[in-house]
């Protein structure tokens, strides 16, 4: 909540200009990367050495998600903006429930929310996803949700023996 709060003290001062804009979406991004290394559990410092790291933001007006370029590629979605359930195809089935409870809540109302799930280009495949973001309401119909994807960058193999790293 605290990003969201900084974001609505700049709404009701005077629009940031230059490069005052541009800390504030630094500081967005730092902040959003932050949660989702907390969420990891791993160093803010090294999170995009393993992780793609993409923001996106959902108007919950039309139910359409703006992916990062890269974070679309890698949830197989035919460009942006997409539907819930087209991102979430290639997720691990039994995800479904909790990544559609938690984008529902977020949708309901103004909170902050995670999941980790993985996406499963092919058998054997899997890719670890983990998702951090806000939501802002405005009624029954309007607001938006932005958070932060953080993709893993390799695959990794589930067999019979032990979980390993393709080649």
């Amino acid at each position: 909540m605290h990003v969201f709060r900084q974001a609505m003290a700049y709404q009701t001062a005077a629009p940031p200009r230059g490069s005052d804009l541009m800390a504030l979406k630094a500081t967005s991004i730092s902040t959003r990367l932050t949660g989702v290394a907390d969420l990891i559990g791993m160093d803010s410092r090294d999170i995009e050495k393993v992780f793609v790291c993409e923001t996106w933001s959902a108007t919950l007006s039309t139910g359409l998600l703006n992916l990062g370029a890269e974070t679309a590629r890698l949830h197989g979605t035919a460009g942006t903006p997409c539907g819930i359930l087209e991102m979430i195809r290639l997720y691990d089935p039994a995800d479904w429930p909790k990544v559609l409870q938690a984008l529902e809540n977020a949708a309901a109302d103004a909170t902050s929310f995670s999941f980790a799930t993985t996406i499963r280009p092919s058998p054997g495949l899997y890719r670890p996803v983990f998702c951090c973001g806000q939501s802002q309401t405005m009624d029954e119909t309007g607001g938006v949700i932005e958070g932060i994807f953080a993709v893993a960058r390799l695959c990794i193999t589930m067999d019979a023996g032990q979980p390993g790293l393709p080649n």
